[in-house]
């Protein structure tokens, strides 16, 4: 649970995953990011009510990323995931899914989120998508390009083997939001085998305007976003370049590229109400395309038209969403 100035959310989620159905399976391992409030102080009662379950990492700032590699250099267990610290789990979601793992060997594991609305309460259930084949292991490449479309496994439901993710060298760029979409793709990326639990786990809050996934919160952190999908980009290139590559892993990473890069056009061309700022960026990111990835640019030009088109007319990003649907900018990991 990576966690930076959060001692007023980050119980909920300890307290969901102290249910005494689950402590004898898990470990979780709280890593304080430099925190200046009372953040490590909250995990610390946790760690003193159950030390055989909670652990805290304490270390100096360095952002998302960073805590995030730090957990994984101090994972134990057999499988590793990510519960941000403003989120929760689903104890019987969890506490089902925990039986099942001893038997579970895949790469990944991927389940099922519900979204929480902050400010109402509403929820709505994210499930698999219809057909996919759930309560077995199958290769992953069988369902790749539909879990890619759907956004089905994101950071918020995907669980990997810590051997393997090890073995993968995934490290998260520092002191960068947005880097749950390196993750996710960097893992995904050498996954060989995925089973599918329709087992609903997580509870992602939604509705936060600080949230770096709101709109406002794209262009904020712009450049922390611009340097995940260059990177991002640089990593699929890479593995396209990989002559151990499986054809349907090189769609699937294509796929995820331009669905990411699809994002960034509209960050740039919608969300963005400096519009004059926002096309000059987008003109130098699709040159550095044309340079980098010209196959990349060819496939996404028909986003970058659209959202040009859209910011002309002062389409906003609620009316782009309802235009496009939420898949594209999911797809960024939010």
């Amino acid at each position: 649970m990576p966690s930076y100035n959060v001692e007023g959310l980050i119980a909920r989620g300890l307290e969901s995953l102290s249910d005494p159905r689950l402590t004898a399976a898990l470990e979780v391992v709280v890593v304080d990011d430099g925190s200046t409030d009372g953040t490590a102080d909250v995990a610390r009662r946790f760690v003193e009510a159950h030390p055989d379950v909670f652990r805290l990492v304490s270390k100096e700032n360095g952002g998302h990323g960073s805590a995030v590699n730090a957990g994984l250099d101090a994972a134990r267990g057999r499988y590793f995931r990510v519960v941000d610290a403003d989120d929760w789990v689903d104890p019987d979601g969890l506490a089902a899914e925990l039986d099942l793992l001893p038997g579970i060997s895949s790469d990944i594991v991927v389940d099922v989120r519900r979204d929480v609305h902050m400010g109402t309460g509403s929820t709505e259930l994210r499930p698999l998508p219809a057909g996919m084949p759930t309560g077995r292991e199958v290769p992953f490449a069988s369902v790749s390009a539909e879990a890619a479309r759907t956004n089905c496994v994101s950071i918020h439901t995907v669980s990997a083997r810590t051997d393997f993710l090890r073995a993968c060298g995934v490290r998260l760029l520092e002191h960068t939001f947005y880097v749950d979409t390196q993750l996710v793709v960097e893992a995904t990326a050498r996954a060989e085998t995925v089973t599918l639990l329709d087992i609903e786990v997580y509870r992602y809050l939604v509705g936060n305007a600080s949230q770096s996934v709101a709109a406002e919160g794209y262009v904020r952190r712009f450049d922390d976003h611009d340097r995940v999908v260059r990177e991002v980009c640089r990593f699929v290139e890479g593995r396209l370049a990989d002559p151990s590559t499986t054809p349907e892993a090189a769609e699937y990473l294509r796929l995820r590229a331009r669905l990411l890069v699809n994002t960034h056009y509209n960050v740039m061309l919608v969300y963005d109400r400096d519009r004059r700022r926002g096309r000059a960026r987008a003109r130098s990111f699709r040159a550095w395309l044309g340079v980098e990835h010209p196959w990349l640019r060819a496939a996404t030009d028909g986003r970058y038209l659209a959202a040009l088109a859209a910011g002309a007319v002062r389409l906003d990003a609620r009316a782009l969403d309802r235009l496009l649907g939420r898949m594209d900018h999911e797809a960024a990991g939010d």
